[in-house]
């Protein structure tokens, strides 16, 4: 089950860990760049990244099932995480039906501190069942790494590596 998850930023350029293609293998993303990153993620390589277009902008990766996980930074205030907590709940449910979000929950990855909630949903077009989650971690530069993710209810292995991806979330 999803226990951490989904939203935050890249600038366009990123940094690689350069390894063989192979369907789980992972490769490190440092946001925004390797030498000023805010925070870093490892992500299968067969997950297809979206980079933002600056810094404070959404940068996705969805995995060959169609899941979605979404990231940025934030400014690193009380006003700016509780404006972008109403920004995300007010987003899904605009994009989706009959969403149900649990109560937030303190998460540590990489012992930063954060909180985040899982929920589901269903898609407004076809009425499929999802799950989803959103969540923010204070990072050591003070800024706030905000994400959110979604897949298919039945997406047990997109749901399994949108929740490895989450956990290792870590300062640079």
């Amino acid at each position: 089950m999803l226990k951490s998850f989904a939203a935050l930023a890249l600038a366009s350029t990123l940094a690689f860990a350069s390894f063989a293609r192979a369907d789980d293998e992972l490769e490190k993303i440092a946001y925004p760049t390797a030498d000023e990153a805010s925070f870093v993620i490892s992500a299968p390589k067969s997950w297809e990244m979206t980079a933002a277009e600056e810094a404070g902008d959404y940068f996705h990766l969805e995995s060959p099932s169609g899941a979605v996980f979404s990231f940025r930074t934030i400014e690193g205030t009380e006003k700016s995480l509780n404006t972008a907590i109403e920004e995300s709940v007010k987003d899904l449910s605009e994009r989706f039906k009959d969403v149900e979000l649990g109560e937030a929950e303190d998460w540590t990855p990489n012992k930063l501190t954060g909180l985040y909630a899982v929920g589901t949903g269903k898609d407004k077009e076809d009425g499929s069942a999802l799950k989803f989650g959103i969540g923010w971690v204070a990072l050591e530069d003070g800024k706030i790494a905000e994400m959110w993710f979604v897949a298919d209810d039945a997406d047990t292995k997109g749901i399994k590596q949108a929740e490895d991806i989450a956990n290792s979330l870590s300062a640079p």
